[in-house]
């Protein structure tokens, strides 16, 4: 999986928490630029306008009545004597401009007013707006948007619950069942029955593609099963026909080639065999494996096939057998070693092809002139990521790489600095413990 990846409930998490943040800085740059509202030059104006006028109406009336209109209010006052409907505490003020937003001595006043105190007709004209009802409606309607703000803040962390809840958790349990799914049984299917139509279309379309899937292996493994019937017979006919060769009284000269015929038989009776144990499926309940004893196996691989020398100047050197028993079949390890002694000798025109075994690692090593190992690498890196046989290459190396991939065993070819090729096969991922040793 890839680390730098993001899910789409991550993208859509980040998308509404950005949105959230985003919408949540508007309404509080709105509820500040509304509160700002109170501290405006705008309600100076209005009072020096309203002052200005009034003198202008007095001085060609002096009876023009005094403007007095929804918050705003004006009175003229004459001495210290106390003017009536006129707040106390406008009555020290001196002259000017007053604000209760800018005046710390006036905080112990519950009010929230803008005055204006001009000299008039020997007295003092006082133009005083109450905007206190304005405020106690702004700080109502700054809190009810801090309100929204965490309703929509809550609704948000529900709307990502949700998403996780019917997206994300729904497709996790859906991916958990595929992944639970063992193909060596037959019949499972993924369940339908989710709320959300959109896993229900994923899963009932990956029902189909596993039934499809199951349908196919099925008539592969039935191909199989009738081809290796079909070729069971053949093989089983020349095998006898060989055997009856063998007790007639045949020249000389005719042996070599019936000896060949037995060994040829046998070797496609031992690919059949392997193909069909890799073609199917391992399971934990299978039981135990075929035990090997493989330093046992080897001089018998060696002794059948000599006869690949009779025309070189080379022999086989079976040298260290440490004791080897691993839980694989036995065949297995025929056709891998086998593969190995055939390519050895096709490698060597004289000298001497040495086998041993130990520490769980089959080492065969020729005096051939050997090959480019970075070529053989990448011929056997090739050939397990191949799903057949690659083209020039024969069905041994097929073989070979699909038995290790199947029982985890590596192989490695190296090219000494002398001369020669070394191939080491490691099935020391079979190895059988003694106490797990019959």
């Amino acid at each position: 999986m890839n680390t730098n990846s993001r899910s789409l409930h991550w993208w859509i998490s980040l998308g509404l928490i950005a949105f959230g943040l985003l919408a949540a800085a508007a309404l509080a740059l709105q509820t500040y630029r509304s509160q700002a509202l109170i501290e405006h030059r705008i309600w100076r104006n209005i009072l020096e306008s309203v002052t200005q006028t009034y003198a202008e109406q007095r001085a060609s009336n002096p009876a023009a009545p005094l403007p007095n209109a929804g918050i705003l209010h004006t009175w003229l006052i004459h001495g210290d004597a106390p003017t009536p409907g006129m707040p106390q505490f406008l009555q020290p003020l001196p002259l000017g401009y007053h604000s209760s937003e800018g005046w710390t001595d006036l905080d112990e006043f519950d009010e929230t007013f803008h005055a204006l105190i001009t000299p008039l007709d020997g007295g003092r004209l006082v133009t005083y707006l109450d905007i206190d009802e304005l405020e106690t409606q702004q700080n109502r309607d700054a809190m009810m948007t801090a309100l929204w703000g965490i309703v929509f803040i809550a609704m948000i962390a529900a709307l990502i619950g949700w998403l996780h809840a019917n997206l994300v958790r729904p497709v996790r349990d859906l991916a958990f069942r595929m992944q639970a799914i063992d193909p060596a049984i037959k019949g499972q299917r993924l369940p339908t029955g989710y709320r959300q139509e959109e896993i229900q279309i994923i899963a009932r379309a990956s029902n189909a593609h596993l039934e499809r899937v199951e349908k196919f292996i099925e008539r592969e493994r039935s191909l199989l099963d009738q081809a290796s019937h079909e070729f069971r017979t053949p093989i089983a006919v020349i095998a006898g026909a060989v055997d009856i060769l063998r007790m007639q009284g045949l020249p000389t000269t005719a042996r070599p080639a019936l000896e060949r015929i037995r060994t040829t038989v046998e070797a496609l009776s031992e690919i059949m065999v392997a193909l069909l144990y890799l073609a199917r499926e391992t399971s934990p309940s299978a039981g135990p494996q075929e035990i090997t004893a493989v330093h046992a196996l080897l001089p018998r691989l060696v002794a059948d096939h000599e006869y690949l020398l009779a025309d070189k100047a080379v022999r086989f050197k079976v040298t260290d057998l440490e004791p080897t028993v691993i839980e694989a079949p036995e065949v297995m390890v025929r056709i891998a070693v086998g593969n190995l002694l055939r390519n050895a000798v096709e490698n060597t025109t004289e000298g001497c092809i040495e086998v041993s075994i130990s520490n769980g690692i089959v080492c065969i090593s020729d005096s051939g002139t050997g090959f480019d190992p970075v070529e053989a690498a990448r011929r056997y890196r090739d050939s397990l990521r191949a799903a057949m046989p690659i083209p020039g290459q024969g069905l041994g190396m097929f073989l070979i790489s699909r038995i290790c991939d199947r029982f985890g065993w590596q192989l490695s070819i190296e090219t000494p600095a002398s001369s020669g090729t070394r191939a080491r096969l490691n099935v020391s991922a079979s190895l059988l413990n003694d106490t797990d040793a019959p």
